[in-house]
């Protein structure tokens, strides 16, 4: 069998040392863009896109991109440009929303539960006093019930 070769030239250790760097500082864009750091401290408190970032997320020194990775700072530029929202943030935005349009249901229903109270205890306060006017009306006719049945002396006429 004839062995097939190769039309490209096998690459030296320092073009696969920069292959490989490069490959770890893309994905460790694609990660800082999503918003899905892989980094311990990057993971634990909000970050900027910098350079610095990059490097600790890529885990790689600050010179080697400075030196060997222009286009990669190009790119983190134009990332920073967009702003790109990361997906945790937007799911959080979202979340925000959500608790905010649940607040304003909830504000709604507050405002018709007060009121609904404030018909009721207007009609509470009418009920009691309508109460104590039926009191005094039914103290009046027992009253008068009570003058009625006592017993009235008749006057003895000029026959007795």
């Amino acid at each position: 069998m004839a062995r097939k070769t190769s039309k490209m030239p096998a690459l030296t250790s320092a073009e696969k040392r920069l292959r490989n760097t490069d490959r770890k500082l893309r994905d460790a864009l694609e990660r800082l863009v999503k918003g899905l750091p892989t980094h311990p401290k990057l993971q634990r408190r909000p970050y900027r896109l910098t350079v610095a970032t990059l490097a600790r997320e890529a885990r790689v020194g600050r010179n080697a991109i400075y030196t060997n990775h222009r286009s990669i700072i190009e790119e983190l530029h134009r990332a920073n440009d967009r702003k790109v929202v990361p997906e945790k943030l937007a799911a959080w935005e979202d979340k925000l929303a959500q608790q905010r349009s649940l607040i304003q249901v909830l504000q709604i229903e507050e405002r018709r539960l007060v009121t609904e109270n404030a018909v009721l205890l207007k009609r509470t306060l009418k009920a009691e006093a309508e109460v104590e006017r039926q009191k005094r009306h039914n103290a009046r006719l027992i009253a008068e019930r009570d003058r009625a049945m006592k017993p009235v002396p008749l006057p003895r006429g000029p026959n007795s």
